[in-house]
């Protein structure tokens, strides 16, 4: 089966199964599709199963959702077993909180549930040197909003009254009575307006700067606990990455057995060319996904995810290296899969499979007329299909390995190291 690992040695091909024909066994559309549907049930068992085990070792404890605000360094979440979101995160999974500068101050204490490692580290001491400035500037936003409505309402209110005041001169040039739009009114309104839009105005002067400040003193407290985070989500990822060889440990000794008895199982059937080696290739399918799932996640814990992150943000960077990089791994996949098939239809047309394969047949190895009709050549292309033994001068076929009348291999076979088991 791996005898393209080995170097300068000839493949060793069969005689009676010189490989890659069809057999005369053949498994019936029932038993492919009961087949089918084993190994769809057998994996989802499996995949459920090695889920349950997961359970079993403790699961660290998942920081605070405020903690994502102050991330500086990569965390990752567990594969083997998604860890349960906040609760801020369970009224609605597509609500992003973050966007809102409202929602993050109302319930406090239904949002940053401190674990163990951030109380260790005094993350709820200087979380409540914060909340009391966050929430004054809530509020002063909030104060804020209004007055920009309020102030955009009466600039509006004066725009329309210059518009009319401007419209009530008119009237009043052109020597009407009784005009539509009077000066006098409007004027007196405009001046109260613009008392109450300078009022406004110094509101929202006085506002800005309060907020200016807490803003300051805020960022002043986020620098404190993105540096007392630093410790925190080195510890986190510790315990992340431990629970997960706890877990890989458990699923490696499950699936590895499973894996290795099957795999044995195939080749024993392979080998004896079994009518039942496609049961043990269904069996051989999902044990192998399973192994290899377990695998993938445990390294996807350990780098994977860091490496796909940084290639990912390398990619947003440079539009040009991901264009060409899609360019390679298109080219890549080229020679990749067609390389594959390149050398499976190498196997499959090697001269000696072809010749071996057509003589069981009672054809011509090179155009495939029947051979009833032939003797040393072929009667259609002319095709030598006999020569001299080299040994006892008898007729033997020139595509197969020994000769019939003495049973020797020809001597220029034996000499270049190959073999054509019979």
């Amino acid at each position: 089966m791996f005898n393209f690992l080995r170097r300068g040695k000839k493949e060793e091909i069969s005689r009676t199964t010189p490989g890659f024909e069809e057999k005369e066994k053949q498994t019936p559309r029932a038993g492919w599709l009961l087949l089918i549907v084993m190994f769809i049930v057998g994996l989802f068992f499996g995949w459920r199963a090695l889920d349950d085990l997961a359970r079993l070792p403790d699961q660290p404890e998942p920081l605070s959702s405020c903690s994502y605000n102050y991330e500086t360094g990569y965390l990752t979440e567990s594969p083997v077993r998604p860890i349960n979101p906040p609760p801020l995160y369970q009224e609605d999974a597509y609500y992003d909180p973050s966007y809102d500068p409202y929602y993050k101050y109302e319930q406090p204490d239904s949002r940053c549930q401190f674990n163990e490692i951030e109380g260790t580290h005094g993350i709820p001491a200087i979380w409540l040197e914060r909340e009391p400035l966050a929430k004054e500037k809530n509020n002063l936003d909030k104060e804020l909003s209004n007055v920009n409505v309020s102030l955009s309402d009466v600039q509006d209110q004066i725009n329309r009254l210059i518009s009319e005041y401007g419209v009530g001169l008119e009237e009043k040039g052109l020597g009407i009575k009784e005009p539509i739009f009077p000066t006098g009114p409007a004027r007196s309104s405009l001046n109260v307006l613009r008392a109450e839009e300078q009022e406004l105005l110094g509101q929202k002067n006085d506002l800005e700067n309060r907020i200016g400040k807490l803003d300051g003193q805020i960022k002043s407290i986020d620098g404190e606990l993105k540096e007392a985070y630093k410790p925190v989500f080195e510890e986190q990822n510790k315990l992340l990455r431990w629970y997960e060889f706890k877990v890989f440990l458990l699923q490696f000794l499950l699936t590895l057995p499973l894996f290795w008895f099957s795999f044995r199982w195939y080749l024993r059937l392979h080998r004896k060319d079994s009518p039942y080696t496609v049961i043990a290739l269904g069996i051989l399918g999902v044990a192998s996904i399973l192994f290899l799932r377990v695998i993938l996640f445990w390294f996807w814990g350990l780098f994977l995810a860091q490496v796909f992150e940084v290639i990912i943000r390398w990619f947003e960077q440079y539009e040009i290296i991901r264009t060409l990089i899609f360019y390679f791994g298109m080219v890549l996949s080229f020679v990749v899969f067609g390389g594959a098939v390149y050398l499976l239809q190498k196997k499959v047309f090697d001269p000696t499979r072809v010749a071996i394969r057509r003589f069981r047949a009672k054809q011509c190895p090179h155009c495939r007329t029947n051979l009833d009709l032939a003797v040393f050549y072929c009667p259609n292309c002319g095709y030598q299909l006999k020569e001299k033994c080299e040994k006892c001068g008898q007729a033997r076929f020139i595509g197969l390995p020994n000769c019939p009348y003495c049973g020797v291999q020809k001597l220029s076979d034996v000499e270049s190291g190959g073999e054509i088991k019979s």
